[in-house]
């Protein structure tokens, strides 16, 4: 994200604090409104939809209403989606033109019509489309890996931030232009702990006693997910990784790029061109 903004240093932690404290209050809106319209809870629980939303929007709106709101929650849940596929393939493309990834000069080829990465793109809907499948045929399994989604998601935030506490006395860091001043370091262990936490918290199984049916899989997954990573950086990526290739180091190594324009591959600019 911040290699494809201008003032990157400034617009990119106005955007992130922006978007927290704005989907903070709305959905602190969202669930207050659901109170006021969820009726008989145990009821709404065990609607036969399957859909305990559904049916708040049901008792609320009657059958039409239901209809027309239940048509928006389609349609943000597929804006979503391609949203979220969006960023995928964005971080799809950095890991393989930087050769963190399996066959890292495939995926990170951009299309000299388009000039944009569409191998990095269909690599991203195939696996998506992949998870769909899994879905169909196991709903355990589909489960275990979107209750991954939550903790994973954090932990990738923490990890940044621990790198940073961790290498401070190692690395001469140059603060940017938005910074925490003296309250960065109490609010980065404050994020930290928060979020091992909660993740651990994320892994319990929803109720007691824990059976088969019942039992949270997103750690299978996450140590599925771990072994893969660990695996593939010791065959071989920690070899070629050496950290982002943007434009300015790119740059700085013309027979790399003498290389993919002989191959016709190209490389992304700063407005992901």
């Amino acid at each position: 994200m911040s290699e494809e903004t201008h003032d990157a240093a400034i617009r990119g932690p106005v955007a992130i604090n922006t978007a927290v404290v704005t989907s903070g209050l709305i959905g602190w809106m969202l669930t207050i409104t659901f109170c006021f319209c969820l009726g008989d809870l145990e009821s709404t629980i065990a609607t036969p939809t399957g859909m305990p939303v559904a049916q708040i929007f049901l008792n609320a709106a009657g059958v039409r209403g239901a209809t027309v709101m239940w048509t928006f929650v389609i349609l943000i849940q597929f804006f979503t989606g391609i949203s979220a596929m969006l960023a995928c393939t964005r971080m799809a493309f950095a890991f393989s033109r930087d050769g963190a990834l399996p066959f890292s000069s495939f995926w990170s080829r951009v299309n000299n019509t388009t000039q944009t990465p569409i191998n990095s793109v269909w690599l991203v809907v195939a696996c998506c489309t992949c998870l769909d499948l899994i879905g169909l045929g196991s709903t355990q399994t589909i489960v275990g890996i979107f209750n991954i989604t939550a903790p994973a998601l954090d932990l990738s935030y923490v990890a940044v931030i621990f790198a940073r506490i961790y290498y401070s006395s190692e690395v001469k860091f140059i603060s940017g232009p938005f910074a925490l001043g003296k309250w960065g370091r109490p609010l980065n262990w404050t994020a930290i702990t928060w979020v091992c936490f909660i993740s651990v918290v994320l892994f319990f199984p929803p109720q007691r006693p824990v059976t088969a049916e019942n039992m949270n899989y997103a750690i299978c997954v996450a140590a599925f997910m771990a072994i893969f990573a660990i695996g593939w950086w010791w065959m071989g990526a920690r070899e070629v990784y050496t950290g982002p290739r943007t434009k300015d180091v790119m740059e700085l190594i013309p027979s790399e790029n003498e290389e993919d324009v002989a191959r016709g591959y190209g490389t992304m600019d700063s407005d992901g061109v």
